[in-house]
Order: structure tokens, then sequence, then C-alpha cells
């Protein structure tokens, strides 16, 4: 534990992190690989800083993921003053170490034959720290260092219940979109975006919901 800061609570830094990581990883995280994923053909007139619009949203999201991880993994390793040999802090030892290299996987521009490769690790590295960080945040709720109440099980399933029923719908939009094909006009979106953007906004009420509702709980353990 700190020892040299006067802290009003003994717990504030774990309360801390587990805000950051819920926030980085139930909202963030999940819009981000979202964004990226089913829009890709929306917002097509739309250009910042020379890029697509759906991988500036991608990077501002991810951006949010990657800062209050590492400042969460911070905040733990102060608080415990080092390491601790359990399960949550090995799975999120590997969650963060893949989220720190997130940025560089997506920032790197290998030779075209390696291109494809590249990608696919970041794709698959991306979704594994999503599923390492969320499965850690049950394992979390069951240690008594953290003193969670158990209703959080039930948000904790309730948004990754919330998270697949949404994919389906995202998969669903866009089997019928691939069905239309898409516009002869290439500044023009693809079929059902409007759609797929209200699904977004769905997915970003209800993860902000539950995500309002985690911290709290957080907060009042």
């Amino acid at each position: 534990m700190v020892k040299d800061i006067d802290l009003p609570d003994s717990t504030v830094l774990i309360k801390f992190h587990g805000t950051f990581m819920i926030i980085a990883w139930i909202l963030f995280s999940s819009v981000g690989g979202t964004v990226a994923r089913y829009f890709k053909k929306t917002w097509v007139s739309e250009r910042y800083f020379g890029g697509d619009a759906w991988f500036l949203y991608h990077r501002v999201y991810t951006f949010f993921t990657w800062l209050l991880t590492c400042c969460g993994f911070i905040l733990i390793f102060i608080d415990m003053d080092g390491w601790q040999d359990h399960a949550h802090a090995v799975v999120g030892l590997i969650a963060f170490i893949l989220c720190f290299l997130q940025p560089i996987f997506g920032a790197v521009n290998p030779p075209e034959n390696a291109r494809k490769i590249v990608r696919m690790v970041h794709v698959v590295s991306g979704h594994l720290a999503y599923i390492l960080a969320v499965t850690n945040m049950f394992l979390a709720v069951g240690m008594s260092t953290a003193k969670l109440p158990d209703s959080m099980y039930g948000l904790l399933g309730a948004a990754v219940g919330f998270h697949c029923v949404i994919h389906a719908m995202f998969n669903f939009l866009e089997y019928k979109s691939m069905k239309r094909g898409l516009p002869e006009d290439p500044t023009k979106d693809a079929s059902f975006s409007r759609w797929r953007k209200v699904t977004l906004m769905a997915q970003m009420i209800g993860l902000f919901a539950v995500t309002v509702a985690l911290v709290v709980l957080v907060w009042l353990a």
C-alpha cells in the first residue's frame, strides 16, 4: 500500500483503477472496435486529417482505451507496491501488454506482402485484449481486497450480453447491405448506413448507462 501519501480512503487508488478500466473496456474499447469493424463504408464523404472518418473515430476511442488502461495499470502497481501473484494480476498484465502494443500494430506500415499479417495481428490482439480485460473484471469482483458487491456480476453479464446483441444486429445489417451491393456512386454510404448509425447510438447509450452503474458500485463499495 502507499505509505507516504495520506489518503482519506485507503482504497481510493483501487477504486480509480477499477473506474479507469471499466470506462476503458466496457465503453471506449467496445465502441472503437465497432467503428472499425462495421463503419468503413459509412461517412465515406467525410475526411479528417486526410483520412477516413471511421479511422479518426476509431483512433480517438482506442486512444482513450489505451490511456485509461495505462493509468489504471500504474495506479494499481502503486497501491499494491509491486507485483502480486494471482489470476487477476496475470490476466491483467497480459491484457495490458496487448493493449500497450496495439498502437504500434496499428501504426506500422510494412511492405505489401506483410500488410495483411500485421493487420490480422492488430485485429486478433485487440479482440483478445478486450476478452481478457472483461474477464478480469469478473475475476476482480471475486477478490476480497476489491470489496465489490456481487451485483456487479449481473451488470458485467448484462454488458457482455448487450455487446453480443449489438454485434448480432450489426452483422444482420452488414448481411443486408452485402445483398444489396455497394452504391454506384463511391461518395455515397453503403446501404443501411442510417440503421448502422442508429444501432451505434443505441450501443453508446446502453454501454454508457452500464458503465455509469458499474462505476457507482465501485465507489459505493
